[in-house]
């Protein structure tokens, strides 16, 4: 089955969601929907067809049915079948693509700065099995559960539970073997380290003995950024810290930070914040951030 990809933010929506339980030799009802809706099975199994292609929902896997698509059950349970019920929408839209599209370096669509917030692109199975169950069952089951309550609040608590079960979703689909993930945080702890010396890849491959490719791989389905991204992103972190904290000129911070040339610091800087190194000092000062 394909992948939704969808730019976040805003977070889906959440519409409406509830538990429903079919007994032996029941089926999941035929009908198109204008929305998405996602059927988590706790237990049994789901037999549904969508666009003339069957699928078979066991315990602690999901389905998310698109819409305008006919979809219906196309063999009674065989069993008692527990499955939460959830309809959601997009408001920027989605596309579907096949699995192997899937490209963990472009999780970030654009940086952040100091007045534009950070914006990805979430790739999310349409169907699949989910790694951690009894967070997933706690996080369902509070979420639906608070339609039994009254109130504004609860509400917009479910709004809250359905993003953090979609980044949940997300951070399982991003997990990869061990052995890259190890190697992410060698190099991320090497930066953090010396970020504040000269620091190239070649170094970095001397000192760690890994191949430059390997680690750009790496840090690149871990974390969505290559070594020599998350160096400057870091960089000019720490610069952050030393221009609303200190009076050091702007030139010191730069070499403090590891960066020698003040001119490509005050370049890179106004990119990533969207501000000069003085004018980001002149507005954290003047507003207490």
């Amino acid at each position: 089955m394909s992948v939704l990809h969808f730019s976040v933010p805003p977070f889906p929506t959440f519409i409406i969601g509830g538990r429903h339980m079919l007994d032996i030799g029941k089926k999941h009802v035929k009908r198109v929907f204008t929305v998405f809706d996602l059927l988590y099975v706790k237990s049994g199994v789901l037999f549904i067809t969508e666009d003339g292609i069957p699928y078979e929902v066991s315990e602690g896997e999901y389905i998310i049915l698109v819409p305008g698509i006919e979809h219906y059950g196309h063999k009674g349970c065989e069993e008692k079948t527990d499955f939460i019920w959830i309809h959601f929408f997009m408001e920027e839209g989605y596309t579907s693509l096949p699995k192997e599209h899937i490209e963990w370096s472009s999780l970030v669509k654009e940086e952040g700065t100091i007045t534009e917030p950070w914006y990805f692109t979430f790739q999310i199975p349409r169907y699949g099995s989910v790694q951690n169950r009894p967070l997933i069952n706690r996080l369902l089951n509070y979420l639906v559960g608070l339609d039994e309550y009254e109130g504004v609040e609860n509400k917009l608590r479910q709004q809250l539970l359905f993003q953090e079960f979609c980044l949940q979703l997300q951070k399982e689909v991003l997990a990869i073997p061990t052995a890259a993930e190890q190697v992410t945080e060698q190099i991320v702890a090497y930066i953090r380290e010396y970020y504040n010396e000269s620091i190239t890849m070649k170094e970095l491959s001397a000192r760690l003995h890994y191949h430059p490719d390997y680690m750009t791989r790496s840090m690149q389905k871990t974390i969505g950024m290559s070594p020599v991204q998350y160096l400057q992103q870091y960089r000019i972190s720490q610069a952050k810290k030393l221009l609303a904290t200190t009076n050091m000129k702007v030139k010191d911070i730069s070499n403090l930070v590891g960066i020698q040339d003040y001119t490509y610091f005050s370049r890179i800087f106004k990119k990533q914040e969207g501000l000069t190194p003085n004018s980001y000092r002149r507005f954290v000062k003047r507003d207490g951030v």
